[in-house]
């Protein structure tokens, strides 16, 4: 989390991830039900009406809703992640040559990794889309172009992962918010405001955290700390 304020961030992270959680919920129980009628109806009208269509577009609707419900119980840490031996630095590098080849051409990902890691236990599907959401994030940062730097190192009982961009750096009061859900300052239309909010809640979930270095003119740097078992410090 931002420094000087970690603990008061956290508490209110944890108050923030339990309500997301719970609304999260139940919508979801909604949706259920509103997918479900929706099906009823559309098996008793003929496939060219105006109304069979009418119901299918509620059901993608419905379906691009739940998706939302899905990242916010991510970041809640509702979901129990599976737990099977990951070696990260084999993980970021297939992720990092499959995000170059859909990053703009001036931006690229220089990575440095330290030999020997250890591995970490986790679910290597979140924790792809945890790296993957802090190296898109470092691209958008950097409209003109730039390097994203991803590097991974051994830290007292923990593997860290840290991406830093080249970026215009944030002031802290937009730092003070970077993981709460639907919060960006992207342009409408841009962003749901989610990654940044997923990739909390998936470090949780591992029994790690996040935490983030930014000023204005400097760039951001974000640091994954994932528990090393069996490794001096961890937990």
């Amino acid at each position: 989390m931002a420094t000087g304020k970690t603990s008061e961030l956290e508490r209110r992270m944890d108050a923030l991830a339990r309500l997301a959680g719970g609304v999260a919920h139940d919508i979801n129980n909604m949706l259920g039900a509103i997918e479900g009628y929706a099906t009823l109806a559309q098996r008793g009208l003929q496939p060219s009406s105006q109304l069979h269509s009418d119901m299918e577009e509620i059901r993608k609707a419905v379906g691009r809703a739940t998706s939302l419900t899905r990242r916010l119980i991510l970041f809640s840490s509702r979901q129990p992640a599976l737990k099977v031996k990951v070696e990260l630095p084999g993980l970021l590098e297939e992720l990092s040559a499959r995000l170059t080849a859909g990053l703009r051409p001036e931006i690229r990902i220089g990575a440095s990794f330290k030999p020997g890691l250890p591995e970490v236990q986790g679910d290597p599907q979140r924790l792809e889309l945890l790296f993957s959401n802090l190296l898109l994030n470092a691209a958008d940062a950097m409209p003109g172009g730039g390097t994203i730097g991803l590097a991974a190192e051994e830290a007292g009982g923990f593997v860290k992962v840290s991406v830093s961009d080249q970026g215009p750096g944030m002031p802290p009061e937009v730092a003070e918010h970077l993981f709460e859900p639907f919060f960006t300052t992207k342009p409408k239309g841009k962003g749901t405001g989610l990654g940044l909010a997923e990739a909390y809640g998936i470090a949780r979930q591992h029994g790690g955290r996040i935490e983030v270095s930014t000023a204005e003119g400097r760039g951001s740097e974000f640091r994954v700390l994932l528990p090393a078992p069996g490794h001096a410090g961890s937990s």
